[in-house]
């Protein structure tokens, strides 16, 4: 690794007195400083009402712009009779002293328990008195009343509003925060470098751009899509956060994941801004580690994001990317233990990387694959530490390394059949997917065969219909078969006997699935991205950006291009990963972030019911850093 100057290690009093040190922490200081007022001008004040009635109804919110309410400057949320569900209104830009709130459409009463004002640094809470003093009926209201409910409200026509004063920190208490909070993390953050520096991992001015490259081209990734391309996976997630996890069909993970982002900000922008630094960080550093030059590293990034099906996820709140960002980062701290020195450091470091690694487990149901090659060479780094036998050292790495793939992949499904933090027995949707995934299966074999395979099911199923109705791009396409085919144990048999009577056919289904999915098939790729945010009760949506279409408009017409097709991609990894072998170059590493990205392609297409050119985005991420790699190396060697 990089060697660290003596005044880099200084400590304690000698810290205060280095001016090298104060350099260090004033360039800490100016990237916190950027990112916090980068973050206060993206974020968004909202309001959080809790409000109920006995029948479903329509709140409306709105803003006083240039002293005149408008529907245009409105918010409306769906008013139902759960009174623990909070209706979040973000708030104009713009200063506001006042709000108008139409409580319902029609006469009648409803409660509101009480609103929360939620700021940058702070949340601000109205109860029912606070909500009386500070409310004044403008129309069809007659009665506003304190009751232990909450504040009662009686309505006497179709159109009730009344006015809420807010009071809104002013700009300089929110700069005074800024700078405060600046101050103290920018220290935290240094006498951690200081602790890394110790361990002689990155310099002075390396830990500083390590941090503010990916920071940049993250906040410059968020600002692009903002808030960030919402599909119903999207929602149902976001659903799941707000109003409480009901089902396991979609990873609970995500959900819960976004409900900790939610108390920094109800903003789904900071839900995509998470994802995305934490993926963007954890590549830069591991590309960093193994080529020890910030341009390298900086050139993959700029390399990376020009992928048009890498971009085209990314600007999507979606559970792959957040799987990818935490297998990256589990895959960056194992990278850090190899050359930590401190016994506690190296223990929490190998916590944490466990932890991350089940973080991504747990974000997508197939992604247990991926998790098997880093779980083991997580327990390579560990048994190389604690152990001097090779042969105990490789034996010791295959047994904890099995240990800990069957301990992940349990607590992961056992965590999938409860929700949090209440442990309510979840609806378990996994025997429903597998036995789509064997219809599919069984379907694309029958038309491979000539003949209708599924006889002890639907007799009087035509080949011509379960044509019609296959469709291997997703399971949503071939619902009309689903449905006639119907779903019980009976299928799990015929599959069986297709794959034992028929080995080639029943492949047929995985080839299609490959197909769609590197990009191979006939015409452009299946789902590069899904540029919009679909309908949904929160108000969110997409404003209009002539930056956001243009770069839309290039991952559409650029991943026509051959040489961005994943497969072609696909390839030249292979290729890479050849050629490290051939000139002995193929490091732990390098072979764990290949077998990573090879495993995780494969439980795709064994265990997948979609074949969305989005879904490999980790195989692809991993073969773009190999295939960086070897041409690091293929430089390296040529300027020997």
């Amino acid at each position: 690794m990089i060697e660290i100057s003596k005044q880099d290690k200084v400590s304690g009093l000698g810290t205060l007195l280095d001016i090298k040190g104060w350099v260090s922490y004033l360039r800490i200081l100016a990237v916190v400083s950027m990112l916090l007022a980068s973050f206060s001008m993206t974020f968004t004040d909202s309001l959080v009402i809790y409000a109920h009635k006995n029948k479903p109804d329509v709140l409306q919110v709105f803003f006083p712009i240039n002293g005149t309410y408008s529907e245009e400057n409105s918010q409306r949320s769906a008013l139902t009779e759960n009174k623990e569900h909070g209706i979040n209104i973000p708030l104009p830009r713009t200063p506001v002293a006042h709000i108008r709130i139409d409580p319902a459409n029609e006469a009648g009463e409803l409660v509101i328990n009480k609103i929360e004002l939620k700021h940058l640094f702070g949340i601000e809470t109205f109860m029912s008195n606070d909500l009386l003093a500070r409310s004044k009926p403008l129309q069809m209201i007659d009665k506003l009343e304190v009751t232990p409910a909450g504040l009662l409200i009686h309505s006497t026509g179709n159109d009730p509003a009344f006015e809420f004063q807010l009071k809104r920190p002013s700009v300089a208490s929110q700069l005074t925060k800024i700078g405060i909070i600046s101050i103290l993390l920018s220290l935290v953050m240094f006498l951690g470098a200081k602790i890394l520096a110790g361990e002689k991992m990155l310099a002075a001015r390396e830990r500083v751009y390590v941090l503010a490259i990916p920071l940049l081209a993250s906040l410059a990734v968020s600002a692009l899509f903002y808030p960030g391309f919402m599909s119903y996976d999207t929602l149902h997630a976001l659903r799941g956060a707000r109003n409480g996890v009901t089902d396991s069909m979609w990873p609970p993970m995500v959900s819960y994941v976004w409900r900790a982002v939610d108390m920094v900000s109800f903003n789904p922008a900071a839900m995509h801004f998470s994802q995305v630094f934490l993926l963007l960080l954890s590549v830069f550093f591991v590309v960093f580690i193994f080529t020890k030059k910030i341009s390298y590293a900086m050139a993959f990034l700029f390399i990376y994001l020009s992928i048009p099906v890498v971009l085209g996820t990314v600007a999507v709140i979606w559970k792959d990317v957040l799987m990818a960002a935490f297998f990256m980062a589990g895959f960056a701290v194992i990278v850090a233990m190899r050359v930590v020195v401190n016994r506690w450091v190296f223990i929490f470091l190998s916590l944490f990387a466990v932890f991350l690694i089940f973080l991504g487990v747990c974000s997508r149901h197939n992604a247990i694959t991926g998790a098997v090659p880093l779980l083991f060479y997580f327990a390579l780094i560990v048994c190389s530490r604690v152990l001097k036998k090779p042969s105990n050292i490789w034996l010791g790495a295959i047994l904890l390394g099995s240990v800990l793939t069957g301990a992940v992949y349990v607590t992961k499904t056992q965590l999938d059949n409860y929700s949090l933090p209440n442990f309510e027995k979840l609806n378990n949707s996994t025997a429903v997917f597998m036995q789509s995934v064997r219809v599919l299966d069984v379907a694309s074999a029958s038309l491979c065969v000539g003949s209708n395979l599924f006889a002890e099911m639907a007799p009087n199923l035509s080949l011509a219909e379960i044509n019609t109705g296959y469709d291997p791009r997703h399971i949503n396409l071939s619902a009309g078969l689903l449905n006639r085919i119907g779903y019980d144990d009976r299928i799990n048999k015929i599959w069986l006997s297709v794959a034992l009577h028929h080995p080639i056919c029943f492949l047929n289904n995985k080839f299609q699935i490959t197909k769609y999915m590197v990009g191979a098939n006939e015409g452009d790729q299946f789902l590069i991205t899904s540029p919009s945010v679909d309908s949904n009760e929160y108000g969110y949506s997409l404003a209009k950006s002539s930056l956001r279409d243009s770069a839309v408009a290039y991952i559409v017409h650029a991943s026509k291009l051959p040489f961005f097709k994943p497969w072609f991609l696909y390839l030249i990894s292979i290729a890479s990963f050849v050629y490290l072998i051939r000139i002995s170059r193929l490091t732990a590493g390098y072979l764990t972030i290949y077998l990573s990205a090879v495993f995780y392609f494969a439980g795709l297409v064994i265990f997948g019911n979609a074949a969305d050119a989005r879904l490999l985005f980790y195989t692809t991420t991993g073969f773009s850093i190999i295939t960086f790699i070897s041409v690091f190396e293929f430089i390296k060697r040529k300027h020997k």
